[in-house]
């Protein structure tokens, strides 16, 4: 789904996901405007944006670990 072409605000960015409030709430769209998460609370959608980036920073982890162990 594309971002909508609603008054939006942009709240933040982090790392390629953003935080829009809407006229109806709040979204979280990725780099190429596909709405990730929608929610009536800001809070709702930076738990969301949080989870997200510790996720990829988990995996992230796990492929350098592997990397490493790779390479002795």
């Amino acid at each position: 789904m594309r971002m909508p072409t609603l008054k939006t605000k942009l709240i933040y960015m982090a790392d390629g996901l953003f935080l829009y409030e809407t006229e109806n709430g709040y979204v979280v769209t990725d780099q190429n405007d596909k709405i990730l998460k929608q929610a009536k609370s800001h809070v709702t959608c930076s738990r969301y944006i949080s989870k997200t980036l510790q996720s990829r920073r988990a995996a992230e982890r796990e492929a350098i670990e592997k990397i490493n162990q790779d390479q002795n």
